[in-house]
């Protein structure tokens, strides 16, 4: 386990992070994922916090996070947090403390093609998939450690990133 038990799993939209959070409830830690809070039409207390006009309220969103973060490594067990924020992003939420900052980070990605076909049926119109295909070019920049979703079960997924956390497996390439 990292010396704070806080494992970020980061992803642009389309890479599988909310398809990963269903296949990793028979595993020994605590799995949480920012599109939990808002409701099926993405509103959080009556306010949309999903749709890109709503990225003036994603710096709170992202301390109550970091807060509620805080408060399950008080369990002492791993954590894993499945969100689409960069480092320094997350380092900016949790800069009033209570929250580590030695988190361990990986990445989870998938091919482009794969990802306009994730995104397509979801709505999104070609420059919001373009968005999010720029997002993971970003992410890729920053967050070596990656799980790729490409041409592989969730399932499969879900085991190298609990090796990954239980420390049961080498790092994937």
């Amino acid at each position: 386990m990292g010396p704070s038990g806080l494992y970020i799993v980061t992803g642009a939209p389309g890479a599988g992070k909310s398809t990963l959070l269903r296949c990793l409830d028979a595993y020994p830690f605590c799995t949480v994922e920012f599109d939990e809070l808002p409701d099926g039409d993405g509103r959080l207390l009556g306010i949309d916090i999903t749709s890109p006009s709503a990225s003036a309220v994603w710096p709170a969103y992202n301390k109550l996070w970091a807060r509620i973060t805080a408060m399950m490594l008080r369990s002492g067990s791993p954590v894993l947090l499945l969100c689409p924020l960069t480092p320094d992003e997350w380092a900016s939420a949790t800069e009033d403390g209570g929250v580590p900052p030695d988190a361990a980070w990986a990445r989870l990605d998938c091919a482009d093609e794969d990802r306009r076909a994730r995104l397509a049926p979801r709505g999104w119109g070609p420059d919001r998939i373009q968005d999010a295909i720029e997002d993971a070019e970003a992410l890729r920049l920053v967050v070596d450690r990656e799980f790729t979703t490409s041409g592989r079960a969730p399932s499969e997924v879900a085991a190298a990133v609990a090796d990954w956390i239980t420390g049961d497996a080498a790092p994937e390439a």
